[in-house]
């Protein structure tokens, strides 16, 4: 679909009588299919859903190089995404970074958004990443001491979250090695879920790697960073997160602003991050039964 100048994936699946849902996917940069592949069985009709790869990444046209992006663009992609179909009013579902992306959708445009849905979602990404790096660093005890370390300094609120911060903590979760999957996913079965997903997908190397110029340009943006956990408060609608027992990406902070919202609060057991991967089912089960 041509979106203002940029052409982008997007999925628009299920009966058109049925509620609309927009999933917004994180990383930044990772795109769509693993939402699509889970999800799509599960929710059966119950919804119309609808899935976009964002501006440069997996299905969509790859980024010109140097390309600046910021979350409010991507914003107004949904915005034109919305007026392109002809809905008038949606659901949106942000999982992870796609979390910040779906609370500022909803604030800067509340008239179409029916409901927002947070998945394991990184709202306030400063007080996320220093959750992530706390949990890292319990990881790395006996694995990696200086990336132990290097892990708990990033989780102190003292520590500003800028581009050495973000150098530092890929490289001391990089130390995990493969067990850094286990931050993010719970079922030792599903810890090679994107290499089994790029196995059957058909899609080239580039198409899986061209996400990382998005993600590089939403970290390089400064207004990424900005504080939210008191912005939770000003969207006034029905307000939904959902969490696996075992994800280690939502902050206390960041849970603690939705329950003081009014928002509801479901955790998923025997899942991690990725509810829609670990627990599509129960996942489907929750966004039928809240409306």
């Amino acid at each position: 679909m041509q979106v203002g100048a940029h052409r982008l994936w997007v999925d628009d699946s299920g009966l058109r009588t049925a509620p609309p849902l927009l999933y917004i996917h994180g990383g930044p940069g990772i795109g769509a299919l693993d939402f699509e592949r889970y999800m799509k069985p599960a929710l059966g009709d119950a919804f119309r859903l609808i899935s976009v790869d964002q501006r440069g990444v997996l299905r969509s046209d790859p980024l010109p190089k140097g390309a600046k992006v910021t979350i409010d663009d991507l914003i107004a992609d949904f915005e034109r995404i919305r007026a392109k179909l002809g809905i008038e009013r949606w659901q949106i579902l942000g999982h992870s970074f796609g979390g910040t992306y779906a609370l500022r959708y909803a604030l800067a445009h509340p008239g179409p958004i029916e409901r927002l849905i947070l998945e394991s979602p990184a709202i306030d990404v400063p007080s996320s990443f220093r959750w992530l790096c706390a949990s890292a660093a319990q990881l790395l005890n006996g694995v990696d001491f200086d990336a132990a370390v290097t892990a708990m300094r990033l989780a102190d609120v003292a520590t500003p979250v800028d581009a050495r911060f973000l150098g530092d903590m890929e490289r001391a979760i990089g130390a995990l090695g493969p067990r850094r999957q286990e931050l993010y996913v719970v079922q030792p079965q599903n810890r090679d879920m994107f290499s089994r997903l790029a196995a059957t997908a058909g899609l080239p190397d580039a198409r899986w790697e061209q996400g990382q110029a998005q993600g590089r340009a939403i970290l390089d943006e400064p207004s990424t960073f900005k504080p939210m956990l008191g912005a939770v408060a000003q969207w006034k609608g029905p307000l939904l997160l959902v969490r696996g027992a075992g994800d280690h990406v939502t902050s206390p902070a960041e849970l603690a602003t939705v329950r003081a919202a009014g928002g509801r609060i479901v955790t998923v057991p025997d899942a991690g991050h990725f509810v829609h991967v670990e627990q599509p089912a129960r996942l489907a089960e929750i966004l039928k039964n809240q409306h």
